[in-house]
């Protein structure tokens, strides 16, 4: 991205100065060629008016050219202004961590999603995914491994889902996706590519502990339609009731 504050002052400044050296050469040759001071040449009487004209022209384009300046700087100003804007609306809808969208970004997206699937009639898939321990492991490793591992999960689903869909951190370990004009047929295939992701790097990335994930499926069907906040709950739910499950079945050594 362009720095606008470096190109504002540099730019009026060039053009505000290059206005005065073109004076000052027109004045200089003027001398050297005719040795004659254009103002006291022309207060003397010593010109006629084509002269005059000409001369005022040439003393004018200092002038003009500091109001070009000024404008530029203004002008440049003004986008560096548009810029900044950019750059906080950008942060308020972005994770600053993860770069995905947090829970404002997400809830915007998914409700302009959800007006489309409502007028497509095509159903839509959220998952609600869990990052295992995070709590533990900043205990034992400190937040900053608890931090590395919070960007590892968000680039393991950036692999994982389409560009199409929506990625979020919506809080400290909980991320959702929203996967556009998916059947909940599909939920079975995602939940392996994910674990299968995490597994991978888990093989690849040797960290002194290993990433898990539990996750969740809610169904958005436009013949029965419901708020982002209801299909968050109930894949929550659907999360929190797979992880007791594995649970229970660690402590029964069950595969």
């Amino acid at each position: 991205m362009l720095n606008l504050k470096i190109i504002q002052s540099k730019l009026a400044i060039a053009v505000i100065l290059w206005g005065w050296l073109l004076f000052a050469a027109w004045v200089s040759y003027d001398y050297v060629q005719y040795g004659k001071n254009v103002f006291i040449h022309i207060f003397k009487g010593h010109s006629d008016i084509k002269e005059i004209t000409f001369y005022v022209m040439i003393i004018l384009v200092p002038f003009v050219y500091t109001v070009l300046g000024i404008m530029v700087n203004e002008r440049v100003k003004l986008l560096n202004q548009l810029q900044d804007f950019d750059k906080y609306r950008s942060l308020a809808l972005v994770d600053d961590l993860t770069n995905l969208f947090n829970r404002r970004g997400f809830s915007l997206l998914a409700g302009q999603q959800i007006k489309l699937a409502n007028r497509q009639q095509k159903g839509m898939l959220l998952v609600y995914v869990d990052l295992d321990g995070l709590k533990q492991l900043n205990d034992k490793y400190g937040h900053k491994e608890g931090d590395m591992a919070l960007i590892h999960v968000a680039n393991i689903m950036k692999e994982t889902f389409r560009n199409s869909d929506i990625i979020a951190r919506i809080g400290g370990d909980e991320f959702v996706i929203l996967a556009i004009e998916t059947s909940w047929a599909v939920s079975e295939i995602l939940a392996f590519r994910l674990q299968e992701n995490v597994r991978l790097h888990n093989a690849i990335i040797k960290h002194p502990y290993k990433l898990s994930l539990s996750v969740g499926f809610s169904y958005y069907d436009p013949e029965n339609p419901s708020s982002i906040e209801e299909l968050i709950a109930e894949a929550d739910k659907y999360m929190y009731e797979e992880k007791q499950g594995r649970k229970i079945k660690q402590m029964l050594n069950i595969d």
